[in-house]
């Protein structure tokens, strides 16, 4: 979270904020930009994105400006539209196959040892939500996602129909899904979870 004793926000500056003072507002700007940056990049590994996202939330704090009339912190005030603005666009970005591909580009790559360190986790706790899955949803699962097996090849080799099969893989990938959301903290991180292995 950002400290207020960074920058000692001056509760007049926040006043001429709320009243549509312009250049109040962009001193307020530059003073975090950096900061809110920082978070955004956290986030998203992505220097465009992080950019466009720190726009975005400084225009909502200049559209909801009287929202900041009685803020007691207006660093805590700021990191937490932050994150939920930050949060929120990921959600849907998620699904966009470039920005889906860049995340997991960068936790694929090999010559970071943090990235490392987080790519075997990633890995452990996906093998800690399969282990849970029942056997015949299990077998389903690693077939297809670690062998890469289709679905006729799947029902041929356990012996049983493809609609069995597409039933224990739904199944599975809902389990699988709940698990690695209410065990992952970290969003990018969840991002990686939820679109390189379901």
């Amino acid at each position: 979270m950002l400290s207020d004793d960074l920058f000692d926000t001056d509760p007049q500056l926040l006043n001429r904020v709320v009243k549509g003072d312009e250049a109040a507002f962009r001193t307020l700007f530059h003073q975090y930009w950096d900061h809110i940056y920082t978070v955004a990049f956290t986030f998203t590994k992505s220097d465009t994105l992080s950019e466009e996202l720190v726009q975005d939330i400084f225009l909502k704090i200049w559209i909801g400006r009287e929202k900041l009339d009685g803020v007691a912190s207006f660093s805590n005030y700021l990191f937490i539209v932050a994150r939920n603005h930050i949060l929120n666009q990921l959600r849907k970005k998620v699904y966009e196959v470039p920005f889906r591909e860049q995340v997991l580009a960068y936790f694929a790559a090999d010559d970071n040892p943090e990235q490392y360190v987080q790519n075997r986790q990633v890995g452990e706790l996906v093998e800690r939500g399969i282990a849970l899955l029942s056997p015949q949803q299990q077998a389903v699962y690693r077939m297809s996602r670690q062998q890469g097996m289709n679905q006729d090849e799947i029902a041929a080799a356990l012996g049983i129909s493809v609609s069995t099969v597409k039933t224990h893989m739904s199944k599975a990938l809902y389990a699988l899904r709940e698990f690695l959301k209410s065990h992952s903290g970290d969003a990018v991180g969840l991002i990686a979870l939820l679109s390189h292995f379901l």
